[in-house]
């Protein structure tokens, strides 16, 4: 299967094409969302494939980057339409709970939130758990699993996971049969707000 990953949840949104588990080629240096649509199709020009040649897209819905994710969704959801294959979309909460340890304790997975806070679920809990809010500070040398927490790295233990679209395409393959969905209406992006609003 052929098919490209969009990580629009890292700083800089990137994206890989792969030729079933293997990275075929890889863009990581998008300036900023609206450079997606280029970087597919650098991706597509650098090796033998075409877009018609895709059987799937994945995608990272959240939570993230808000405008990055509501423009890599639309550009997955319009590709995958045209060319009527399933979308794999990529919860970040999920992503990460796969790739840790599921008995750490008091361990937490964090997300950078407005001023000094961080928004973060108790590993023991899981990925379906209700997240919550507190001051960084609340976390000094506590082991916090995440991306994009490096300003912190002096108050919390901070345990960076690998995500990129790289890493997210090989959960997306590995996932494919439970994830994927030709159905592009459920998808939507994921907000840490939505976290809070079930309080």
């Amino acid at each position: 299967m052929n098919f490209i990953s969009i990580d629009a949840v890292s700083e800089k949104a990137n994206i890989s094409l792969f030729s079933n588990d293997e990275c075929i080629f890889e863009y990581n240096d998008c300036k900023n969302s609206s450079f997606i649509p280029k970087a597919i199709n650098l991706c597509l020009s650098k090796t033998d494939c075409k877009l018609d040649h895709l059987d799937f897209i994945a995608v990272t819905i959240g939570p993230g980057s808000y405008t990055g994710i509501r423009v890599a969704i639309s550009i997955a959801q319009g590709i995958a339409y045209s060319l009527s294959i399933p979308l794999v979309p990529i919860s970040t909460i999920n992503y990460i709970f796969s790739q840790i340890n599921k008995e750490s304790g008091d361990d937490v997975i964090g997300f950078p939130a407005y001023g000094e806070n961080l928004f973060y679920f108790k590993v023991k809990e899981g990925p379906n758990s209700k997240g919550d809010i507190k001051n960084i500070l609340d976390f000094r040398d506590k082991k916090v699993f995440g991306v994009q927490l490096e300003k912190y790295k002096d108050i919390i233990n901070y345990q960076q996971v690998d995500f990129c679209s790289k890493s997210i395409g090989l959960y997306a393959f590995k996932n494919y049969k439970e994830l994927n969905t030709l159905d592009l209406n459920i998808i939507s992006p994921i907000y840490l707000d939505n976290f809070i609003s079930k309080k």
